[in-house]
């Protein structure tokens, strides 16, 4: 071996002893892990709430066309459109006794034609135009609505409109097909809880034989036998320029619009009917149910409430605020109690009614069939409640807040604020209604709605209307089935109660 080698296997174990003797060196400890982040954590807290906004009503102004028909004009030049109503102080109450529906049937004939136009031309003109023209009964009113163009196509517009309200026809085969879709109209309402929950209501509040105890489009036996002579003479009594108010908003001046609608409405002629003094209901002292069975209904529509009070009246404001702190508004008691806290409902609300007259109380809502009584329960106690100590100051700010900061949304088309404006004409309100409105909601109190919740929503004053099924079958938690008698529920609650 010579020496290079020697020396390298000498050389190499060495070296290889030497390299298993060298310790490994540590790994690094672990980094430290990154928290994750929740990208949704923002919506635990609730944003700051910007300066409140302050919404400013529109300005009406006023004049009278020489026969003294009433104008209110809102002049808004945003878009070249404006909307123009013909608004009559015709009623219900100016329904014969017997002929519930004839108002409403009146006021959807004036669109089927008139001396000089067939329906289908009225339609036809119409839509040339880029018009839009319709008639309706409500409660408290009749009117006769033209959404038009500004400009050259708002003369010929208006002349559709003065051909409508001054010059219909009432031609037999027409007043036979749309009395014939209102009594299918009528007859399909039986099928809607709802709907059928409604005309009770009405009917055991007013009375069947009260103006106010039907709703606006009448009752199969009554509509059925409306003919042709009972459609013009109601017209001819009742649709004349005593009766008349007119109500425009959009995009035209009073210099434009008060010639225009003086050369086809200032020689209407006034007449000699005007509005019937309506009888007041008889306020329940009692709680009393009524019944109305709803076959396959697996949901039950309550309806409970109480005459309520005239719009003019000095306690409206006080009461509609009252209305909204219990049952008016999503965070009211009553909608968080049967939909929030029992889970019973999809939602329960009530409100004053807007009447003339006598309005209502009213709150409505539809629960799961099985626990009807226990909800006309909680009802019940929801509205005894607030007979028992004034609101307190959250709830009543809230109920404030939320009849003020919705107003704006009454104005967003000109057709809702020619709606808006209805008050004044309707119930006697004064042309600066809405720019004082603010202001008295603001100024209503505790004591104030207290003294509205003690007068009108202690139980014993509330009508209760029930329209579901009788009995319903439900899981009873234990992998069967059991029964529930709605009727015998109800009873057992204590109350008057009678099956319709």
């Amino acid at each position: 071996m010579n020496a290079k080698l020697a020396w390298m296997v000498l050389f190499v174990p060495a070296m290889a002893l030497a390299k298993e003797q060298v310790p490994a060196a540590k790994a690094p400890p672990p980094a430290a892990a990154t928290p994750a982040v929740d990208p949704l954590a923002w919506r635990a807290t609730q944003p700051t709430a910007g300066p409140e906004s302050r919404w400013v009503p529109p300005v009406p102004k006023s004049f009278q066309l020489s026969n003294g028909i009433p104008v209110i004009l809102v002049e808004n030049p945003s878009l070249p459109v404006l909307s123009l109503e013909v608004l009559m102080a015709v009623g219900r109450e100016a329904n014969p006794p017997g002929k519930a529906g004839l108002g409403s049937l009146t006021a959807d004939l004036l669109t089927e034609g008139t001396t000089t136009r067939t329906g289908e031309q009225i339609a036809t003109d119409a839509a040339m135009l880029g018009a839009d023209l319709d008639a309706a009964q409500s409660t408290e009113s009749a009117r006769v609505v033209l959404d038009a163009l500004s400009g050259d196509a708002l003369a010929p517009s208006l002349d559709l409109l003065a051909d409508v309200v001054l010059h219909p026809k009432f031609n037999g085969k027409d007043v036979k097909r749309v009395r014939n879709e209102a009594l299918a109209a009528i007859q399909g309402s039986k099928d809607d809880p709802q709907d059928h929950a409604r005309r009770l209501f009405a009917r055991e509040v007013f009375g069947v034989d009260h103006p106010y105890g039907h709703l606006p489009i009448g009752d199969t036996d009554t509509v059925s036998d409306l003919t042709k002579k009972d459609v013009k003479s109601f017209y001819s009594k009742w649709w004349h320029a005593g009766n008349a108010s007119i109500i425009v908003s959009g995009a035209t001046t009073q210099a434009e619009i008060q010639p225009l609608l003086e050369s086809r409405f200032g020689k209407w002629a006034k007449g000699s009917a005007t509005r019937l003094a309506v009888a007041g209901p008889t306020v329940p002292t009692k709680t009393r149910i009524v019944f109305a069975e709803q076959p396959g209904a697996v949901q039950s529509v309550i309806v409970a409430g109480t005459p309520g009070v005239a719009r003019a009246s000095n306690d409206y404001m006080q009461a509609m605020i009252a209305g909204t702190a219990i049952a008016g508004m999503f965070s009211a008691p009553l909608n968080l109690n049967l939909r929030e806290a029992h889970g019973w409902s999809y939602g329960i609300y009530g409100s004053f009614s807007e009447s003339r007259d006598w309005g209502v109380f009213r709150v409505a809502g539809s629960v799961q069939a099985d626990k009807t009584a226990p909800a006309v329960g909680e009802v019940l106690g929801e509205l005894n409640k607030t007979t028992l100590a004034p609101p307190t100051s959250e709830l009543l700010t809230l109920a404030k807040d939320s009849v003020r900061k919705s107003l704006a949304g009454n104005f967003e088309t000109n057709r809702a604020t020619v709606a808006s404006f209805e008050a004044v004409p309707a119930f006697g309100l004064p042309l600066d209604l809405w720019a004082t409105y603010p202001s008295q909601v603001d100024a209503t109190t505790a004591d104030q709605v207290y003294a509205m919740n003690k007068t009108y929503f202690a139980p014993a004053r509330q009508l209760i209307v029930v329209v579901g099924p009788r009995t319903v079958t439900v899981d009873d938690g234990k992998g069967g089935k059991v029964t529930v008698d709605v009727v015998s529920e109800l009873k057992a609650l204590g109350y008057d109660l009678t099956e319709v």
